[in-house]
């Protein structure tokens, strides 16, 4: 079995059909569909049921999928130790991360690692927390940065503790001065916040009925970065936490203020590995510095 045909194979796998596939690898679907008959008939199975409305593996394709992920992570993980004959010359690095930990934490890691290693490639996948755990489970990403609200056991976390949301604003907002402020203080001024699925909104929304209000945000979106124009030029507040917006607030532009409430507005955050995954030395050194940049893990909760 060739390894183009196991990354076509699971490439469809992942996505459900061939044209999907085609289109996440740039790669004909001609070629897909004739790896993976290939894989059919030199196996003698049936790998996928096809059905109206895409493609499932079979319980044959299963035992082929876990078969393929284990051998493209140790393929990976051979060419990763030639690289590394070279030190750290040379090297690509892939980040699955919630959007959270993209604006502004994530990004500065790599360009002070950069500085130092200017030889290693980075590849960062923006994606949903659950998400998240789920690429790194699958091998298709060397480290995993997510918000958690409960454990896991499909990965390794090797990072573990709790931040709070905080209240953002501008300046000159006229709550910008205060040391903290209460939950139901937000009632008075326009919420920019992510939508219902996400921790953030359900961690915030559990604080509110606690408190016995509720507080409809007059802007919604599962892009972060575009709350932040909204709270820069109105009197508007966006509840998210600190680590998305450290430069912005280092720089003056936005104003972090503390959120009192009888529930907690914490969330956890997870670093995570692939489960008895020997990452590459080049990951190894980043992912180290990534753990410096984040708060200090919670007792039993660092690698």
């Amino acid at each position: 079995m060739q390894m183009s045909g196991l990354r076509y194979f699971l490439a469809v796998a992942r996505t459900g059909s061939i044209a999907a596939a085609s289109a996440q690898l740039n790669v004909a679907a001609s070629a897909i569909s004739r790896q993976i008959a290939n894989l059919e008939a030199e196996l003698d199975c049936v790998l996928f049921e096809r059905r109206p409305r895409g493609m499932v593996v079979s319980p044959a394709g299963e035992l082929l999928a876990r078969h393929a992920r284990q051998t493209l992570v140790r393929a990976e993980q051979v060419a990763a130790e030639i690289q590394e004959l070279q030190g750290l010359a040379r090297g690509f690095i892939r980040v699955a991360t919630a959007e959270g930990f993209a604006l502004d934490l994530l990004p500065n890691a790599i360009a002070e690692f950069h500085a130092r290693y200017p030889g290693i490639r980075f590849e960062i996948q923006v994606l949903p927390p659950a998400q998240v755990t789920q690429v790194v489970a699958a091998g298709d990403a060397d480290i995993g940065i997510t918000f958690a609200l409960a454990p896991t056991n499909l990965v390794t976390v090797i990072y573990d503790t709790t931040v709070e949301m905080v209240a953002l604003a501008a300046p000159d907002h006229p709550l910008a001065g205060r040391a903290s402020i209460g939950i139901g203080e937000l009632q008075a001024y326009p919420i920019a916040m992510p939508p219902l699925d996400t921790t953030a909104r359900l961690v915030f929304d559990t604080a509110c009925r606690a408190e016995g209000i509720a507080i409809e945000p007059t802007l919604t979106s599962n892009i972060l970065t575009a709350l932040l124009p909204f709270v820069r030029r109105t009197k508007g507040i966006a509840l998210m936490s600190a680590l998305s917006v450290q430069t912005p607030v280092r720089l003056g532009e936005l104003v972090c203020i503390p959120v009192q409430s009888q529930a907690s507005l914490r969330r956890g955050i997870q670093v995570q590995l692939m489960r008895d995954r020997k990452l590459p030395h080049a990951a190894e050194a980043f992912l180290r510095q990534l753990i410096a940049a984040l708060p200090p893990a919670e007792a039993g909760g660092a690698w």
